[in-house]
């Protein structure tokens, strides 16, 4: 789920604070800005290239903060990528709970990649920067293989209701599933690599393409 800004403040010229950036945060909040900055970094930079520095300079804090926090970068990087994944999970149930059927449920589930398309864009991003990795510093491959899991899981069991209920044809649910979930994958992927804000568009496609992949045609 989208959540609402965190005001942030820059550091001023003279090296001091500005009154947002000296203003008291709750610690859950002052986390959240922290998640928020390091996600963003992360993608637009690539993990390496990013300091903890980097991050507090965003956030408008001390760098001794950040670890107050967290642990290490390494840390912070399976965070903030856990993060991001928390919020598709959130949304996905928020969804489901008003979902009247199981095609109205997978189609909550694109519609979310959406709505808060800005951090699945990092998220990606960030699951791409750690594929190409040789090792796992991060921790962040467990992460990443419960979140498809968990994706492809959800997509088997609106599937296989949905044939159950008369509402889909007969399709190999394991496969569909896994075919959706790769076309939600490369939408991300295409639009980082191409840059052509089409994320909305494809997913509206995406959401034809399943709609003739399920739906049973009508009766002639």
């Amino acid at each position: 789920m989208t959540k609402a800004p965190i005001a942030r403040g820059a550091p001023s010229p003279s090296g001091g604070s500005s009154s947002k950036t000296r203003r008291r945060l709750a610690p859950a909040l002052r986390t959240e800005l922290i998640l928020d900055e390091a996600l963003r970094l992360f993608a637009e930079r690539h993990y390496s290239n990013v300091t903890m520095r980097d991050i507090a300079a965003a956030c408008g804090i001390n760098p001794a903060l950040i670890y107050h926090y967290f642990e290490s970068k390494e840390d912070l990087f399976r965070r903030a990528l856990g993060y991001a994944i928390e919020q598709l999970r959130g949304g996905y149930a928020a969804g489901r709970a008003t979902a009247a059927d199981p095609r109205s449920e997978i189609f909550s589930w694109l519609d979310l990649h959406v709505s808060i398309a800005p951090t699945v864009a990092r998220m990606t991003q960030l699951m791409s920067d750690h594929s190409a990795s040789s090792e796992d510093r991060t921790g962040a491959g467990t992460l990443i293989a419960d979140f498809y899991a968990f994706e492809q899981g959800l997509l088997e069991d609106c599937v296989a209701r949905g044939i159950s209920a008369g509402q889909f044809r007969e399709v190999d649910v394991v496969k569909t599933a896994r075919t959706i979930s790769l076309q939600l994958d490369g939408i991300f992927y295409a639009s980082s690599s191409r840059r052509d804000g089409r994320i909305g568009s494809d997913i509206a496609d995406l959401r034809e393409l399943v709609a003739t992949l399920l739906d049973v045609p009508p009766a002639t």
